[in-house]
């Protein structure tokens, strides 16, 4: 971790807010684009990372997708933590942040309006314009996440 990047240190402040919201694209995020949705696997570090956060207490994560929260759990790896992930279309992020009274959400690859207390994260061109930070490709996504995770586990 660099401790003079921005990115990072944003992470470091989210992490400490008592109510957390992970959201994640599937799609560019957590899975190469590669132009075969139907081949699309995420990340095995992103998912590990994913795993972690679902585990911890006042920690919600969503896959943002238009997916199946089936098809989108099978992708993802989620062995054992199946149950506490969250599957949302992209439209109904608002209403799962407010269903959990998320005090701060991390939105990596996913377009939204935040607050000051928010760390949305562009992936590569998706949404490099607009987006207050931005990593390159789903492996600084799952470097992200593994940070987050590891931040958030020790509050």
């Amino acid at each position: 971790m660099d401790t003079d990047d921005p990115l990072w240190g944003a992470l470091d402040r989210v992490a400490e807010t008592p109510r957390l919201l992970v959201a994640c694209a599937f799609d560019g995020a957590l899975a190469p684009d590669e132009g075969d949705p139907a081949g699309a696997r995420a990340e095995q570090v992103s998912s590990e990372a994913l795993n972690v956060l679902v585990a911890l207490a006042d920690t919600t994560v969503a896959v943002v997708s238009d997916r199946p929260l089936d098809e989108v759990a099978e992708l993802m790896f989620l062995s054992g933590a199946k149950g506490g992930l969250r599957a949302v279309a992209p439209e109904g992020l608002g209403a799962l942040r407010d269903e959990v009274g998320a005090t701060a959400l991390v939105a990596v690859g996913v377009a939204v309006t935040g607050t000051s207390a928010d760390v949305v994260v562009g992936v590569g061109e998706e949404l490099g314009p607009g987006s207050p930070y931005e990593v390159e490709d789903v492996d600084e996504v799952a470097e992200l996440l593994e940070e987050l995770a590891g931040l958030r586990r020790s509050i």
